[in-house]
């Protein structure tokens, strides 16, 4: 009996650095939280079978610090060449949650429906890895849910007519 104790104590450690090892395993094992997983939820296509038989998503991470003249991005998207073709899935904000009742009103009354919610932590990881860490930031996922383009609001309007040019650029895509 004496025996018994000390090999059970022993099992049971065992068999918690083996539940701790497999835990570690599900952790790293699960899907990181890129910018396509992120906006998926928001997401106009409820299938993805047929890839082009859809317009591309797009998404803007803005703050309550920005002012209209910084959203003028959102714009582009509602250009008669674009917004058949890109379609505005999200509205995320930097910031306290109260800041949707002041991010709301700066937004062009086209886009006043969309949904508006906090930016996930991993969403503004991955664009900083990317080189964007100020609001506001453009982001365009193709048909099949690729990063197509990510940039940040214009600085100028010869930036303005670049980025007009790309994101129109951008519903030439061919079908195959």
């Amino acid at each position: 009996m004496d025996t018994v104790r000390p090999l059970a104590r022993w099992a049971g450690v065992v068999l918690m650095m083996l539940l701790a090892g497999v835990a570690v395993d599900a952790v790293r094992a699960a899907p990181s939280r890129t910018i396509t997983s992120a906006m998926l939820p928001f997401s106009t296509g409820a299938t993805r079978v047929i890839p082009f038989s859809r317009p591309l998503e797009a998404a803007v991470v803005i703050q309550a610090a920005d002012c209209t003249s910084n959203l003028r991005m959102l714009h582009l998207l509602h250009r008669p060449t674009v917004r058949d073709a890109v379609q505005l899935s999200v509205v995320w904000f930097v910031g306290p949650a109260s800041d949707s009742l002041v991010i709301r009103p700066l937004l062009p009354s086209w886009a006043r429906a969309t949904p508006l919610r906090v930016a996930p932590r991993a969403l503004l990881r991955e664009l900083a890895r990317l080189g964007h860490t100020s609001t506001p930031t453009l982001v365009v996922l193709d048909q099949t849910g690729r990063v197509r383009l990510a940039s940040q609001s214009p600085r100028s309007s010869r930036e303005y007519a670049g980025l007009r040019r790309v994101v129109e650029g951008l519903t030439w895509i061919e079908e195959l």
